[in-house]
């Protein structure tokens, strides 16, 4: 979901602050200092404060406004709409001390239910989505900024899968939920053009959701795991990634979750990710929100190569009965290559991206994120360097006939993974012996370990030279994750240079590091 259910309630207080500033501007002297004020404001929220401040000054009506609180809520970091709120703080005290135009409404995001949601809820029956029948305490989704992250295992794995699918093929309130996002335009991939209206491009969406689900091999991520794709991701940084290859897929659809929550520069913490394959019909109406808020039709693949289907999960916000919700839509086309992650950053401040670049920022982060959990759950298939081990927990037969009943199609499998702690020992011991690892042609006289690192691996290392005469870079080449290991004669001393080149080098000015 799209960062408008994550900050309801700041956009609630940021109606209600406008309106005090709006309702306290008919007189004209309050109106005239709202204008001198709007020229003075600095700091991270100006620009949204100058034109807001301007709006209550001019036109004192809370309904215009809304769109422009909306989109500074849903596209802002959340230190950013929390800087501002505190901004109008001051700015309420100052203009209106004792609160004498201050007056109490209602935000129009969570109103009533009038007879349009009554129609919109009627027309969803009628599509096959049903009320909740369980009782729950709020909205259909809460915020769970400070909740800790537990620790999946297979138990809690299979349960979440099956109230996933079952929330997206049946859930009403959930349905409702997404159609208030499809009216203000706020999913980033959706059936805006839907022939038979909203409500049946919300479900069209759901039930795809719910199929990728149903179907997905479900993988659990070990920290080790987790920790090893995030150190490729750093790496690759200021690197094009490869062309995405879907032989990379563990699977064609999957479901997975890690045991530590992957933190993004925003704040948001993700969980796992759901994906499936995605062809979008010509006639289902499919969009595109691009970084200028503009809509893009989704044009059908050309070839008969289906697009990968990414959703990412975050614990910042539970579904219905879940300790998760879905929060951005990734698309992965094959033979599609990311540009450099740094070019996003701010130069001054490399843990911030560039002003305007944040959302897009985080879907590379993301996508770059779990292609690389992809390639790593993979290696073994196209290269004899193992870095991983696993385990595969089986359901019992009746349990599995137990799931079928309930719509899941999937083996019942799950598979845990981990970063293997005999790999990098491994590895040394399959290195033919006449290899001389110092590069200088001398036999090495001290051992030492190797970091972890990538390098290209050519599979058709017979045919390159002729591949790239035809065509330079026609020869597809593979990252392969090496990981740290011992180099030198397994009798040699370990070496020390190490320890001795740190203690002669001189204090080095503290740099701060980009937060991949």
């Amino acid at each position: 979901m799209t960062n408008i259910l994550a900050h309801g309630e700041e956009m609630a207080v940021l109606h209600q602050m406008y309106d005090h500033l709006a309702n306290a501007a008919l007189s004209r002297p309050v109106a005239d200092q709202l204008l001198q004020l709007s020229s003075g404001q600095h700091g991270p929220p100006s620009s949204f404060l100058k034109r807001l401040l301007r709006f209550a000054a001019t036109n004192p009506t809370t309904e215009s406004a809304s769109r422009l609180i909306t989109d500074f809520a849903v596209s802002e970091e959340q230190e950013t709409v929390r800087t501002a709120l505190a901004q109008l703080a001051g700015l309420e005290w100052a203009l209106d001390s004792d609160d004498v135009h201050q007056r109490v409404i209602l935000d129009p995001t969570v109103g009533a239910v009038d007879e349009i949601d009554a129609a919109k809820s009627l027309r969803f029956q009628e599509l096959g989505l049903r009320p909740d029948t369980a009782p729950r305490i709020g909205g259909c989704l809460t915020s769970t900024d400070n909740a800790a992250w537990k620790t999946p295992d297979q138990h809690r794995i299979r349960t979440w899968r099956r109230r996933y699918v079952e929330a997206h093929r049946q859930s009403l309130d959930w349905a409702q939920t997404k159609a208030e996002v499809y009216r203000r335009e706020r999913e980033r991939l959706a059936p805006y053009g839907h022939p038979d209206g909203l409500e049946a491009a919300v479900v069209t969406q759901l039930r795809q959701e719910a199929d990728r689900a149903s179907s997905a091999r479900l993988i659990q991520i070990g920290d080790s795991l987790g920790q090893m794709a995030l150190r490729r991701v750093v790496r690759r940084t200021e690197k094009s990634t490869t062309p995405f290859d879907p032989a990379h897929l563990p699977a064609s659809r999957g479901m997975l979750f890690l045991d530590i929550p992957l933190a993004l520069p925003n704040g948001r913490r993700i969980v796992g990710y759901v994906w499936g394959p995605w062809s979008p019909p010509a006639e289902e109406g499919w969009f595109l929100l691009r970084p200028d808020r503009l809509l893009e039709p989704v044009e059908p693949p050309s070839d008969d190569a289906p697009w990968t289907w990414v959703t990412a999960l975050t614990c910042d916000e539970s579904l219905l009965q879940l300790p998760f919700s879905p929060y951005e839509t990734l698309l992965a086309r094959p033979g599609e290559v990311l540009e450099p992650e740094t070019r996003l950053r701010d130069p001054h401040d490399p843990e911030r991206y560039l002003s305007g670049s944040g959302r897009q920022g985080g879907q590379e982060l993301m996508l770059r994120h779990v292609r690389a959990l992809w390639e790593l759950l993979t290696q073994h298939k196209r290269s004899t360097v193992r870095v991983l081990a696993h385990q595969v927990h089986q359901l019992k037969p009746s349990k599995r006939e137990a799931e079928r009943r309930r719509g899941i199609s999937d083996s019942g499998q799950v598979e845990n993974w981990w970063v293997d702690p005999d790999a990098g020992e491994r590895f040394r011991e399959e290195q033919p012996s006449q290899a001389r690892e110092g590069g200088t042609g001398r036999p090495l006289a001290v051992r030492y370990w190797r970091e972890e690192h990538e390098r290209q691996q050519c599979p058709n290392s017979h045919r390159h030279a002729l591949l790239e005469t035809e065509k330079p870079g026609s020869c597809p080449h593979y990252e392969i994750t090496i990981p740290e290991h011992p180099v030198g004669p397994a009798d040699a001393p370990w070496s020390d240079r190490l320890r001795r080149a740190r203690l002669r080098r001189p204090p080095a000015t503290p740099r701060r590091a980009a937060n991949a």
